[in-house]
């Protein structure tokens, strides 16, 4: 090849992207009683999660950060996830009775990222096993 070729090469305009189907999911909870209070972990998640966006992009000290190094930290959420995950479980269950769920983890560590509280009493942990990206059930 040509030199011109080569250096066109090693030149890319676009930025890495995930592709969809490579994405894998954190947790996947089950055994809700009802979709009621599926829709309210949903809900207080969500709530949680534009909290924290606001929290960042209003926050003097992070706009004050160069880009690179805020793209870095907004995109860095997996524990703030899981923080939030824990959250929202609790304010579920001091609402309604719920029985036992099932937390499935992608990777086992993720579940010791729960922040300073531990996880509730009526949740218990397993290993998530997918097959061709799809969820297994027990």
């Amino acid at each position: 090849m040509k030199n011109k070729v080569l250096n066109q090469l090693a030149n890319t305009h676009r930025q890495p992207r995930l592709r969809k189907d490579l994405w894998r999911p954190l947790v996947a909870l089950t055994g809700f009683q009802s979709s009621q209070s599926a829709q309210a972990v949903t809900d207080a998640l969500l709530q949680r999660s534009k909290a924290r966006q606001l929290d960042l992009k209003t926050s003097d000290e992070h706009i004050a950060k160069p880009k690179r190094i805020r793209q870095v930290e907004e995109l860095d959420l997996v524990e703030k996830s899981i923080v939030s995950l824990r959250e929202a479980l609790e304010t579920v269950a001091a609402s309604k009775k719920e029985s036992k769920l099932l937390a499935l983890w992608e990777q086992p560590h993720f579940m010791e990222l729960k922040g300073e509280k531990e996880w509730p009493s009526f949740l218990e942990h397993g290993q998530l096993e997918l097959r061709n990206n799809r969820f297994l059930k027990e």
